[in-house]
This record gives structure tokens, C-alpha cells and sequence, in this order.
């Protein structure tokens, strides 16, 4: 039986599995890896692992580049040693050894034992460096050159680059010891005269990190510059590797998932410490996220005892103007509104080096400023919300004010939280949007209060 791509789907995979599951393999070889790793998830638990037994080692290794969660880690765990050793075999360095990091110490040796040597040395190579690092990124196939080499030289040696190399996209041009001197992209070396040294036709001001520079740091350059790579150099200046773009986009996507999940107050557990670890949602006990979430949940629930707090003191007034608690929704809302608004604006502008601490005052005056002109703007809209519902004039101006001045004091929270953070050295996302929220809801609740004493004389 031979499959044709596009024929196995939801059920049939099942049929097929079950009365030939060598079939299936072969029919697969002919799928995209990102679409058999998509297939793992839409079947059984029970019946992932014999696909992925049944696949060709090539085709392996790239489906496990796709996978996380549950179906990654069955497959790291589940599958023969020597299966896995001949899949990662086929994978860039870097891609095997983050598979390889998933691992325990005791788990990862076998698998290495049946890897290549050379493989096998540069997975190790990488896993020596820290997590979040460089280091880590890295992949040593790159194409290097010398500076002395003609163009015509150049284009033979191209010929006979390993084809395994991460990208032909920028040649590497190295001294007789290895140092970076230069780069050159493969787009001017095409058109340059056959004659033409590579000395003369290289950029020798190279952009680099070193293996310990964190992978924030790496994203935001290759950002910065549109490079498609970029070179990992030792303090002796030879070339170690290098970080390609595809590697950094896995590293954006995950820090973005890592700080939505901080965002909300949820921390990842220690397992999912690593920025690219296999975190899904269906994967991740439940047990496990409980644990996470209840420490933030527990903090917040104490915080908001505040706002109960802060309407037991004024019992009082509000048992004499009872239409006084018709607006607190209101206040609480806006204000929890405007300091999230405020502190995901500073928490991005933080992450990608937009705003320093040294500009917490220029920080301080804008977002003032903002508030005050958002409160001026709803202040007018919630006046004539209070007029509508037949309150009076003077309990609309005193919605009106507190908006006014709840707008403008969350702004200024949620710019100091963040700030006061990166000064303490705590990760800003930490110091989540609910936090905020619940600070800004009692502290709007008091001055709603306290205006309304003034002016209706309470």
C-alpha cells in the first residue's frame, strides 16, 4: 500500500496504523515534518510512539524539532536509544543538543553513545554552555574563507562546503589561526570580478557576541541589523559559530509565550526553566499548574482584601449617598484598565532597551501627562454618564474629578512598578497586569472617597 500526501487524515491514520504500519511510514516520507508532528497530536497517545517508530531517521529528527509537551517528551523517553542517537545525527548541533537538554544527565548519555563521534562531541560542546546563552544558539557548520583566497577560489571551495553547513548566506573569512577578520555576503561575492581578493571585498567591522552573551541580547541584534546570522567568537577571537535567524525566532516566540504566562502571575514550573522547553497547554499536568498559579492567586487575593478594606472605612457616606456605589465599577474598571495599558507599554519598552532606568523621570512626566489628558477625555464622558442617570451635578463632578485623578495615578503606578523592578533586579513581567490592578482598584476606591467627602460635604 503507497500514500499520497494530503491522504491521511484524522481517522484514517488509525486504519492504516493498525493493518500496516510500515505503509504508513513510507507513505509519510512525502509530508513536511511540521504536518507529521501536527498528525502526533490528532491521534491517541497510545499510537504516537509506533508512528514515530516507523519513521526514517531523517524524517525523525526533523518531526522532533517540531514537537513539545507530552508527544516530545514521550518521544525522548520512549523511543530506543539508538533510534533517537541516528535522528539527532541528521539535525543541525544546536537543534540536537536543545532535544538533547530535555534530557537527564543519566538519560542523555545513552543517546549520545549512539550518536556519531563528531556529532556526539559538538552536542556536548554546546550543552556545556549555560541556558538563554549564545553558546547554546550555536551551530560550528558555517563556511569560512580566507582573505587572500580569489573569487574564483572562493566559488570552488563552495562547491566542496560541507552540505550540512547552516546557511551559504554570509562566508566567514578567517586568518591562519582561526580569527574572525571579516564577512562578506554570498550576493556581492557573486557578481565581483574572478580575480578579486575576498580581502577586498569583506566587511572587516563584524557585529559578534561571545557564548556567554544572553539570547535576548542576540535577538535584539540580529533584529537590529536584519541578519540572517550572526557570529559566536571566543576571547581569543576565533570563530566558535553561529546564531542563525530561524534559531532566534524560536527564542522570541518563547519568550513571548514565557511573558504572557508572567503576565498573567503564573510562573513557569523549574522543568520549564529553559526558554524553549517543551511547554504546551494539554502537556502540563494539572497538578503542576495549580502549583504555579495558586502562590500568584493566594498574593492577589490578599491585595484585594484591600479594596474591601477601603469601602468598609467609608460605610459609612455610602449608606448616605447609596447612588455613590452605583459609579464603583466604574472607577475600579477604568483605573485597572488604564495602569494595564500602561505597564505592558513599559514592560515592552523595557525588554527591548527603548526605556533605562536613568529615564525614569522623562517616564514619569509622559505617562503623567498621558493620564491627565485620557482623564480629561473620560472625565467629560463620565460626567455625562452621571448626568443621564439623574444623579445631580454635584455627585457627577465628583465621578468626573475621580476619574480624572484615578487615570492619572494608575498611569503613574504602572509606570513605577516595572521600574522599581528593573532597579530591584526583578523580572518586570513578574509584576503582572492583575497586580496592578488590584493595587490601582483600592488606591482609586480611597480618592474616590475622599473626593466625595469634600465636595458633597460628607
Amino acid at each position: 500500500m503507497v500514500l499520497k500526501l494530503g491522504t491521511i487524515l484524522g481517522p484514517d491514520v488509525l486504519e492504516i496504523l493498525r493493518d500496516d504500519p510500515e505503509a504508513l511510514g513510507e507513505g509519510l516520507r512525502d509530508f513536511h515534518p511540521a504536518d507529521i508532528a501536527d498528525l502526533l497530536y490528532e491521534i491517541p497517545r497510545e499510537d504516537r510512539l509506533t508512528v514515530l517508530e516507523h519513521l526514517d531517521s531523517d524524517i525523525l529528527g526533523q518531526v522532533l524539532t517540531y514537537l513539545g509537551g507530552g508527544v516530545l517528551r514521550l518521544a525522548l523517553t520512549r523511543l530506543p536509544h539508538k533510534m533517537l542517537g541516528r535522528a539527532l545525527d541528521t539535525l543541525e548541533p544546536d537543534d540536537g543538543a536543545r532535544l538533547l537538554s530535555f534530557l537527564p544527565e543519566e538519560k542523555r548519555l545513552p543517546v549520545l553513545a549512539n550518536m556519531s563521534a563528531r556529532d556526539a562531541a559538538e552536542a556536548r560542546g554546546l550543552l556545556a554552555y549555560e541556558p538563554g546563552t549564545a553558546g547554546r544558539l550555536m551551530t560550528g557548520k558555517l563556511v569560512k574563507v580566507r582573505p587572500e583566497w580569489t573569487v574564483a577560489e572562493t566559488l570552488e571551495h563552495l562547491k566542496k562546503i560541507d552540505p550540512e553547513v547552516a546557511t551559504v548566506a554570509d562566508l566567514y573569512a578567517v586568518d591562519d589561526k582561526e580569527r574572525l577578520v571579516g564577512v562578506m555576503s554570498l550576493r556581492k561575492l557573486l557578481p565581483a570580478p574572478p580575480a578579486r581578493r575576498i580581502g577586498s571585498l569583506m566587511t572587516r567591522d563584524v557585529i559578534s557576541v561571545g557564548p556567554d552573551t544572553p539570547d535576548d541580547d542576540v535577538s535584539r541584534l540580529v533584529s537590529k541589523y536584519g541578519f540572517n546570522a550572526l557570529p559566536v567568537i571566543g576571547d581569543d577571537r576565533k570563530v566558535l559559530g553561529i546564531v542563525t535567524v530561524d534559531d532566534v525566532v524560536d527564542v522570541l516566540v518563547s519568550k513571548e509565550t514565557q511573558a504572557a504566562l508572567r503576565m498573567g502571575g503564573v510562573q513557569a514550573s523549574e522543568e520549564h526553566k529553559d526558554e524553549r522547553s517543551p511547554l504546551d497547554y494539554f502537556g502540563t499536568p494539572i497538578h503542576k499548574i495549580v502549583r504555579t498559579r495558586i502562590g500568584w492567586l493566594l498574593l492577589l487575593f490578599v491585595a484585594a482584601t484591600f479594596t474591601g478594606t477601603v469601602l468598609r472605612h467609608f460605610e459609612e457616606e455610602l449608606s448616605r449617598v447609596v447612588a455613590l456605589s452605583f459609579f464603583i465599577p466604574l472607577i475600579i474598571g477604568t483605573g485597572g484598565n488604564a495602569g494595564s495599558q500602561t505597564v505592558s507599554t513599559i514592560i515592552r519598552a523595557l525588554a527591548l532597551g527603548e526605556v533605562k532606568l536613568k529615564d525614569t523621570l522623562r517616564v514619569l512626566f509622559r505617562e503623567s501627562s498621558t493620564g491627565l489628558m485620557l482623564g480629561l477625555l473620560l472625565c467629560a464622558a463620565a460626567v455625562l454618564r452621571a448626568l443621564l442617570w439623574h444623579t445631580g451635578w454635584h455627585l457627577a463632578l465628583v465621578v468626573g474629578l475621580t476619574i480624572l485623578a484615578v487615570c492619572a495615578w494608575s498611569n503613574i503606578v504602572a509606570a513605577m512598578v516595572p521600574l522599581l523592578a528593573q532597579k530591584l533586579k526583578i523580572d518586570p513581567t513578574v509584576v503582572s497586569a492583575p497586580m496592578i490592578t488590584t493595587v490601582v482598584d483600592g488606591t482609586g476606591l480611597a480618592i474616590y472617597m475622599l473626593i466625595a467627602k469634600v465636595i458633597l460635604g460628607l
